[in-house]
């Protein structure tokens, strides 16, 4: 039983049952896993599909830029609307255009439609996130618990994605085998995937419906905490607050770095403008990198390169939302005793380097080994940076703050695929994984500084606070000449 319960810590389940809304948290992860199926059975087929109802390639990164403009405005309507309008209405919202974008593609093979059905909906060109659906969920996983639970209610959510999106890889992979065994054409697999997407934006519909008014900014109030447990947590929040460069314990991650001083004098709200600007050119540096190679676009890469099955492609798409998975749930762990920094350089730089060999590998087994070490070490900090992000707003501003960090991000990317797929008709397709890695390391430094700057000022406030007045009294009382 004592395995078990420390293995429960580690995992952070706790934090989901002492949550304000454990129903609203599972509902949010359920949401998440929904989507993020149908993001990842559309990722490996998406550009193939495009591609075999002879749209140009040129014209296809032209359409994938479009799609993700598309995604800019929706997104910044909705999250900049959703505290006013309602979160759970703009979640329903997005969720319905996210299926009559699947419907389109199963019904029709015109580009104009295609186009239209994609700018105006929600088609995910990466297999990842992509709408105003993660800045929505996570200000609303972020005010459901309290800051301690952050970072391990977002791994969760993190690795939930990822299983989401394995799952819907092994669906692609079983449907179109099983329709290729049937003799049934490409085209009709492909169909039969975007009638799967409608569906679980369909079934999305009704979990953001059911969330509770717990989700939203005006949110019931919190019922408080017994004193035992608020002690308690006051105590592991004096243990979080050690310094995160020197020995860490098991969660100093959620505080040098992620979390203010909670003894700091309260102090207006604002939008935190100066460091909104910082966080946005960062973010949007590194998803222009990865818009360069999208999921779609590494399943076109072995396609066209190494002419892999669909069904191979798919499957190993699984294999790797799979590994991430376990590697996400391993983060938590790791990051609590290596600390976010080290974590973050001895996973993601080498990730980077792992990019950049998949582009250069001379073989078909060779360039999947380099995808699947890749996979294992790429999103372990994932739930750290979404916590960090959560932390350094305040929960008035949340919504707007992820929702403009979100667009920016967007909007880096959109260029991406139009130069991505401009090399792949110039016949130099392996040079987009060279840039992105290349970018990405280079992404990846700035974030590491960034998160120091942080822990520098939240070191400093804390010695600030350190010297009370009585401490003031005593240093002028000994400096003072008898």
């Amino acid at each position: 039983m004592r395995a078990l319960r420390v293995f429960a810590s580690e995992l952070g389940l706790h934090h989901v049952r002492d949550s304000h809304a454990p129903r609203d948290i599972i509902l949010i992860c359920l949401s998440r896993f929904t989507r993020l199926l149908g993001f990842g059975a559309v990722a490996p087929v998406l550009l193939i599909f495009l591609r075999a109802i002879d749209i140009p390639e040129r014209a296809v990164g032209f359409f994938l830029t479009a799609t993700l403009l598309g995604d800019v405005v929706l997104s910044l309507f909705v999250t900049q609307t959703a505290d006013l309008l309602g979160r759970r209405r703009m979640l329903a919202l997005g969720s319905a255009l996210m299926c009559a974008s699947g419907v389109a593609f199963y019904l029709s093979h015109s580009f104009v439609v295609l186009l239209v059905a994609a700018i105006v909906g929600i088609i995910s060109p990466t297999g990842n996130e992509t709408g105003p659906f993660a800045a929505l969920e996570q200000a609303m996983l972020s005010q459901l618990t309290e800051q301690d639970g952050r970072v391990s209610l977002l791994m969760w959510y993190q690795v939930i994605g990822y299983a989401g999106m394995g799952t819907g890889s092994v669906l692609t992979s079983i449907m179109v085998s099983s329709l290729n065994r049937a003799g049934k054409p490409p085209l009709v697999a492909y169909k039969a995937i975007f009638l799967l997407y409608a569906v679980a934006a369909a079934v999305k519909i009704v979990l953001s419906l059911a969330l509770s008014a717990h989700s939203e900014l005006d949110h019931p109030p919190v019922p408080p905490k017994t004193t035992s447990t608020a002690s308690t947590a006051s105590a592991e929040g004096d243990g979080e607050r050690q310094p995160l460069l020197q020995h860490q314990t098991a969660s100093s991650t959620a505080s040098a770095v992620l979390d203010p001083p909670q003894e700091l004098p309260p102090t207006p709200t604002p939008l935190p403008i100066a460091r909104l600007v910082v966080l946005c050119a960062i973010f949007s540096l590194d998803a222009f990198a990865s818009s360069l190679g999208p999921g779609s676009f590494i399943a076109y890469f072995l396609r066209e390169t190494f002419s892999a099955p669909v069904a191979l492609i798919a499957s190993i798409f699984s294999v790797a939302s799979v590994t991430t998975c376990v590697s996400q749930l391993a983060a938590g762990s790791i990051s609590k005793r290596l600390g976010v920094v080290k974590t973050m350089v001895a996973t993601h730089i080498p990730a980077q380097l792992f990019t950049i060999a998949l582009g250069l590998a001379p073989t078909l087994p060779l360039a999947l080994t380099f995808l699947l070490a890749r996979a294992c070490i790429a999103s372990m900090d994932a739930s750290v940076r979404g916590a960090f992000l959560s932390a350094v707003v305040p929960r008035s501003s949340r919504t707007k703050f992820l929702g403009i960090v979100d667009v920016c991000k967007t909007l880096a990317s959109t260029p991406g695929p139009t130069l991505s797929l401009g090399l792949a008709s110039m016949g130099h397709i392996r040079i987009a994984f060279v840039l992105m890695g290349s970018i990405k390391i280079i992404c990846e430094s700035a974030w590491i500084g960034r998160c120091l700057a942080s822990h520098a000022s939240s070191s400093r406030a804390r010695l600030r606070l350190c010297a009370t007045p009585s401490s003031h009294a005593r240093h002028r009382a000994s400096a003072t000449p008898r």
